[in-house]
């Protein structure tokens, strides 16, 4: 008999079970519905928000859902005069002595708020900020050079990176035409993920850079603890709610996630990942992909 018992009770058990996980089965497709309602909900609050903005999307949106920690990183640790005789060498095409009346370099640190340091060497001048970004400028123009096309200053910039050690590792990013030439956009990478803090800005007029602008950074590695990112939806309705340009219809042409940070003055500190959001008229965007605020 008390086999018997135990056999009614296991059968009843798992009736029981079995009932439960219909159930949860049937709440978990009734959330299905739910959430693919919520989505498409989203998706026309979205299309509606970009319309009103007078924005478009020339870019589908990339995937979500995914986990990311801050990176932590260090700056570049560097010598001005190392930097100038490197690019010098790179600026002469390969003659690395300085000209004559120019062996000496003529350092002059800067009284206003920003307290650069200048250093000038041949027509340019260096200029390198507290944080440790570095600045070089032409300090007069050039004699008349043939104009190049974006393909042909890409290829120019590119062998001249390659020429300078702490420059070649730069990944081309985008280019913009502006009146002071063609400017080309360059960033770090680590593990897989732009890192848009650590970048490199060429002004290209000629076959030399006239200017450009860099700022370099030292990744340790990313933080222990992993947090789960907001949806790249979310993140652009956000972007709508701050975005404050102009009336005229507006492209999105690029939608990415990275790690992004002004520069600072510290020994070491963590960057957030983010969305960055590049619009058609050269304007980029960052939203904190932990907060979802707009980082500039």
């Amino acid at each position: 008999m008390d086999l018997s018992r135990a056999k009614t009770v296991l059968i009843c058990t798992f009736l029981i079970l079995n009932v439960f996980l219909y159930y949860q089965i049937l709440q978990d497709e009734g959330r299905g519905n739910t959430g693919l309602f919520g989505r498409k909900e989203e998706m026309s609050r979205l299309e509606s928000a970009l319309q009103e903005a007078g924005l478009f999307l020339e870019t589908p949106l990339p995937r979500g859902g995914i986990r990311l920690a801050y990176l932590v990183v260090e700056p570049w640790r560097f010598q001005p005069e190392e930097i100038i005789f490197t690019l010098w060498g790179a600026l002469q095409n390969g003659e690395k002595a300085f000209p004559a009346g120019h062996g000496e370099l003529n350092i002059f640190h800067s009284n206003n708020e920003d307290n650069l340091a200048e250093y000038h060497f041949g027509e340019y001048k260096l200029l390198v900020s507290k944080e440790g970004l570095v600045t070089l400028k032409r300090t007069r123009d050039a004699k008349l050079q043939q104009v190049y096309s974006l393909e042909e200053s890409e290829q120019i910039a590119q062998e001249f990176n390659g020429k300078v050690s702490f420059l070649s590792n730069f990944i081309y990013d985008y280019s913009q035409k502006k009146e002071k030439g063609i400017v080309l956009n360059y960033r770090q990478e680590y593990e897989g993920f732009p890192l848009y803090a650590g970048y490199l800005q060429l002004f290209m007029k000629g076959e030399t850079p006239t200017e450009f602008y860099l700022y370099r950074l030292e990744p340790v590695g990313f933080a222990e603890q992993k947090r789960e990112i907001i949806p790249p939806s979310t993140a652009l309705l956000r972007f709508i709610e701050a975005y404050t340009g102009n009336k005229e219809k507006t492209g999105i042409v690029e939608f990415s996630l990275g790690f992004y940070s002004h520069e600072y003055d510290a020994e070491r500190w963590e960057i957030p990942p983010v969305w960055r959001i590049r619009l058609d008229d050269g304007e980029v965007y960052y939203i904190n992909a932990f907060t979802g605020i707009l980082e500039q």
